[in-house]
């Protein structure tokens, strides 16, 4: 075997190794977005299990439970700051309605599905989509004065990955955290 064609070999095996360990929402390592806050989609009486690592495997770290007394109140708002194989990284810390396992043990981070948590387009000014988070991401139109929920799917950065019907799945740039809307 020729020296070209071993380096040849090397450099595509190279360049899957890198390809298989870039991050974007779903794969993203945790840290990988600015801290942002998203309501959660818990309807009162309903409980999500908090996780330690984002797997449905991984230990439980306690529950998030939206209060069956307060069934005309908005929905908790979490701190989310890192996205991973679809699922949220929140603050334990100030996540409303969260309750550990092990109070002994208190975790200042855990895990839960990421499509629990939305955001809405009811903010002042413009909304920017984007095709993609990353420096080839291209806008790709912008929302303004329409009122619309978003499913989170992950973040990166300054953005958010959202879906809904009307947008399909778009990265946004700004967003609100309430169900009533932002707009001033």
């Amino acid at each position: 075997m020729s020296i070209r064609a071993i380096i040849g070999t090397v450099a595509v095996l190279a360049g899957f190794v890198v390809l298989e360990h870039s991050v974007d929402a779903s794969t993203g390592q945790a840290g990988s977005c600015k801290a942002t806050q998203a309501y959660s989609l818990l309807q009162p009486g309903d409980r999500l299990v908090v996780r330690a690592q984002p797997t449905p495997e991984a230990a439980v770290l306690g529950m998030l439970s939206a209060d069956a007394a307060s069934a005309g109140s908005p929905p908790a708002v979490v701190t989310m700051n890192a996205s991973q194989s679809g699922w949220a990284r929140i603050a334990l810390a100030t996540a409303p309605g969260y309750t550990a396992v092990d109070a002994g043990a208190p975790q200042s981070y855990g895990w839960i599905p990421a499509d629990q948590l939305a955001v809405d387009s009811r903010v002042d000014g413009a909304i920017t989509t984007y095709n993609r988070a990353s420096l080839i991401g291209v806008a790709t139109g912008t929302i303004e004065n329409q009122d619309m929920k978003f499913r989170v799917l992950g973040c990166r950065g300054d953005l958010l990955q959202v879906i809904n019907a009307s947008q399909g799945n778009t990265w946004i740039d700004k967003w609100c955290a309430r169900p009533e809307g932002c707009r001033g």
